[in-house]
């Protein structure tokens, strides 16, 4: 039980420090170009990290296949 709350906040502090990181990255463009260009800015950089860490997680389990039925 102490392992998941230390994995919680720990998830919570990294959630904290990636918003003002992602503030002082993208506080000039939300200034110049609006919000909607900001925020498409930003989904399309998590989309990108979420189709990266798929793939390498299906080249991981690519031999999962080959492995006999138990």
């Amino acid at each position: 039980m102490t392992s998941y709350v230390l994995k919680l906040g720990g998830a919570a502090i990294l959630v904290l420090v990636a918003g003002f990181i992602g503030i002082a990255i993208f506080g000039n463009v939300w200034a110049r170009a609006g919000i909607g260009a900001a925020l498409v800015v930003v989904v399309g950089g998590f989309l990108l990290f979420a189709w990266n860490v798929d793939r390498k997680d299906r080249a991981a389990r690519a031999d999962i296949d080959d492995l006999p039925r138990v």
